[in-house]
């Protein structure tokens, strides 16, 4: 369910869809089988913050996923963490985000 190599990261970044937030941007790409899980990546970048930062965004996100549903079936997301996502303290801060982006997602995947 995660994406974890560099050239998958590159792939849906080369051919993905651009989605905003306030504090996350995400790269969404159709897989061609589409009867595999969705897969999902976080990227945080140290221009974010330190260690201790970037890795409590990344845990805040996957939590919220895990209560809220994880990436539709055929689809691959990377999620970028923007410089507002360091003062975020809690899964549902990400909430607004997160179901933005799902919802357009699923949209557009009809």
């Amino acid at each position: 369910m995660r994406l974890r190599r560099r050239a998958e990261y590159l792939a849906v970044q080369s051919t993905g869809q651009k989605l905003h937030g306030r504090h996350l941007l995400a790269l969404a790409s159709k897989r061609t089988d589409s009867d595999l899980v969705g897969r999902l990546g976080i990227t945080v970048t140290k221009k974010v913050g330190n260690a201790v930062v970037r890795n409590r965004i990344k845990r805040l996100v996957r939590e919220w996923m895990r209560l809220h549903g994880w990436v539709p079936a055929g689809w691959d997301i990377v999620l970028v963490a923007k410089d507002s996502a360091a003062r975020q303290l809690h899964p549902s801060d990400f909430e607004p985000d997160l179901t933005s982006i799902l919802r357009n997602v699923v949209a557009s995947s009809r």
